[in-house]
């Protein structure tokens, strides 16, 4: 079976391409030391794929980083 490549691929477009050639998939987020995927619940977070790993037949690994996006507030400036 061809698994399709999805490195430096947002998550949502990675996910949606493995469904489509029905590859099962993990995910790992890559975060530093003391953060917590819970950390980044209430920011608008970016994941793209790093790493692409084969476990099996048909079943991947992805690592994913966060990138967090910069708010624009109501006067213009950047937070």
């Amino acid at each position: 079976m061809n698994i399709p490549c999805v490195l430096a691929l947002e998550l949502e477009e990675a996910s949606y391409r493995l469904q489509q050639a029905g590859v099962a998939f993990e995910v790992e987020a890559l975060l530093p030391p003391r953060d917590k995927p819970e950390d980044f619940a209430h920011l608008s977070v970016r994941k793209y794929v790093v790493r692409q790993r084969e476990l099996s037949a048909n079943k991947l690994v992805l690592t994913v980083v966060y990138r967090v996006g910069k708010e624009v507030l109501g006067n213009g400036s950047e937070n």
